[in-house]
């Protein structure tokens, strides 16, 4: 999603504005976390002390994401920069209810102290205006995109289903589910299926053999991005059958290519997927229904077509990666005005 901005703010319609993208963990093992964290406070006194920033931007997830930005939103207060919380984790809920003591107050405190607070949809926003009242009135619902997609052969959706999963393989996106139902497809014929992603990939190739669909079911493991996206290309129906969701990249992104959604009504799903609009939605853990959804649109070209289509069209004008930037600085240019800056 950062890397998404990156390019989108280089374009021309943005170019008064000027953005420093700094990361506080790395990729690298956590044993080096310290040290990007340390290098992260140092770039943000810098930037301050030289006049070239006027609001901070943090990114906040689970565990060791909200304890580094417990730090970072600490510095930020101490000189005097606004900052907006932008919420991304599947799992804050549980987590945040999980915390006790001065752990809990700090976390709240942060939330409390923030200019803005961006969700990715109507759940997130309850989420948090539950647990800091205060917090209602500077929530902004602003969803996750990308960049429109490239050329797509239509044909594809007249083809034989493919059927996509991407994300981490494993209980919490429903996997165990996914080859259950797709096992109970039984013999019909005119499919085959991709469950792309790093996680339990050996339990799930073992599932899918077990299940005796190796000739049909490909499990590669994690795949670069390049790679995402010829499978996108060819892919005609996405499935993520998640127990636990915030919003899905994977989801936005087969929007983008026209490719028909089957997925859950978690997180903020169902405020982009509209049940036999944008997309088809199923109750989590239900294999059956599962299976039912993926046997219509495996059966229906037509109506693989037409979710497509609609979902294209939704992302043209809400989940395209510029009307993003634009909500973006629309809340950063209040949240300054807010700080008195």
């Amino acid at each position: 999603m950062m890397d998404e901005l990156r390019r989108a703010f280089q374009i021309d319609r943005f170019a008064n504005i000027r953005t420093y993208f700094i990361t506080s963990r790395g990729s690298g093992s956590i044993l080096l976390s310290p040290l990007f964290l340390a290098n992260a406070i140092l770039r943000l006194l810098l930037l301050r002390l030289l006049g070239r920033v006027d609001v901070v931007h943090i990114n906040l997830s689970s565990f060791g994401s909200t304890y580094r930005k417990l730090i970072l939103t600490r510095v930020a207060r101490a000189c005097r920069l606004p900052y907006v919380l932008h919420l991304h984790s599947g799992q804050f809920d549980q987590f945040w209810d999980s915390r006790k003591g001065m752990l809990k107050r700090e976390i709240d405190l942060m939330f409390l102290r923030s200019q803005r607070v961006i969700v990715l949809g109507n759940y997130w926003k309850q989420v948090v205006s539950e647990r800091i009242p205060q917090c209602s009135g500077k929530l902004v619902i602003v969803p996750n995109a990308t960049r429109t997609a490239n050329f797509k052969d239509l044909s594809v959706m007249d083809e034989g289903a493919n059927i996509l999963f991407l994300g981490r393989l494993g209980p919490e996106k429903g996997v165990p589910q996914l080859v259950k139902a797709l096992a109970a497809l039984g013999a019909k014929s005119g499919w085959r299926a991709t469950l792309a992603g790093d996680g339990a990939v050996n339990d799930t190739r073992a599932a899918v053999e077990q299940a005796g669909l190796c000739g049909r079911i490909a499990v590669p493991g994690w795949v670069d991005s390049a790679r995402v996206e010829r499978l996108l290309r060819a892919a005609n129906i996405l499935v993520l059958p998640s127990l636990s969701e915030n919003l899905p990249m994977s989801v936005i992104e087969a929007l983008a290519h026209g490719v028909a959604v089957v997925c859950t009504p978690v997180g903020a799903l169902p405020d982009i997927i509209e049940h036999e609009r944008t997309g088809l939605i199923v109750k989590r853990g239900d294999v059956e229904g599962l299976s039912a959804s993926l046997g219509r649109l495996i059966d229906d070209p037509d109506l693989r077509r037409r979710l497509g289509e609609n979902g294209k069209a939704l992302h043209r004008t809400q989940l395209d990666i510029e009307v993003c930037a634009e909500r973006l600085v629309a809340t950063w240019t209040a949240s300054v005005h807010a700080g008195g800056r």
